[in-house]
């Protein structure tokens, strides 16, 4: 048996800090596993605590991350906005340092109003699919788990309940 779904945000982002080195060590757990088992488990615990959460509740990742976009999206996005695709990439895009990749630049997104998405049909792939929990090849994708595990709900309770799933141990 499970300990019920947490959605206290409070709660998450301080058990976040504190299990900081536990989520690294259960990530390189999960790198010793057979990945296609864990994928079924991750996606089984996910329908799980997906069917409990209502994101609309909680809308942090509109408020704490910044979303990746297309050039494509861009262009709708300007449209959405009544901009010239130049004038919106100026006032909504920031690139990233590394890859020079486009994000949607502020917090809480601009498109987020009363917790809910005002475009939510043509709202970019990464929203559509965050927090990706739902996709195989989970364990190629523990760092990101674990960045979003003091942000995200369903993370958070999916990460806690695949630990008891597998029986994993954090030893100080």
């Amino acid at each position: 048996m499970y300990p019920p779904i947490i959605t206290d945000l409070e709660y998450i982002e301080r058990k976040a800090e504190e299990k900081m080195k536990e989520n690294y060590t259960f990530r390189v757990f999960l790198k010793g596993r057979d990945p296609d088992k864990t994928d079924r488990l991750v996606k089984e615990i996910n329908d799980e605590v997906t069917s409990q959460i209502d994101c609309t509740k909680c809308a942090n990742c509109c408020k704490e991350l910044e979303a990746g976009v297309t050039n494509d999206e861009i262009r709708k996005l300007a449209e959405l906005k009544n901009l010239v695709t130049e004038d919106f990439i100026k006032q909504y895009i920031r690139e990233d340092d590394f890859e020079r990749e486009p994000f949607l630049k502020h917090h809480p997104c601009t498109f987020l109003e009363n917790n809910l998405c005002s475009i939510y049909d043509q709202r970019p792939k990464a929203c559509r699919d965050f927090p990706n929990t739902h996709k195989p090849g989970f364990t190629s994708r523990t760092l990101g788990m674990i960045n979003y595990y003091g942000i995200c709900p369903i993370v958070f309770n999916v990460m806690e309940r695949l630990k008891l799933r597998m029986r994993f141990r954090f030893r100080y």
